[in-house]
């Protein structure tokens, strides 16, 4: 499992946008987000950087989480 903070996620939209970006790389991942402390947890066969690349594409800025 992968942990990421996204500061800039804030509504419902921001989680669709980011888990289309990583399903878009890895159809079989699963997003998790909790808006309030901006965690994603995300469970894919993808390397951490892989994953963190689809987010910034998409437009997010990520942090290690």
């Amino acid at each position: 499992m992968t942990h990421f903070i996204i500061p800039d996620m804030d509504c419902g939209g921001c989680v669709s946008a980011i888990t289309r970006a990583i399903q878009a790389q890895d159809a079989t991942a699963t997003v998790k987000a909790n808006l309030e402390t901006h965690l994603v947890e995300i469970v894919s066969t993808l390397s951490s950087d892989t994953l963190a690349s689809a987010i910034d594409a998409a437009g997010f800025t990520v942090q290690k989480g």
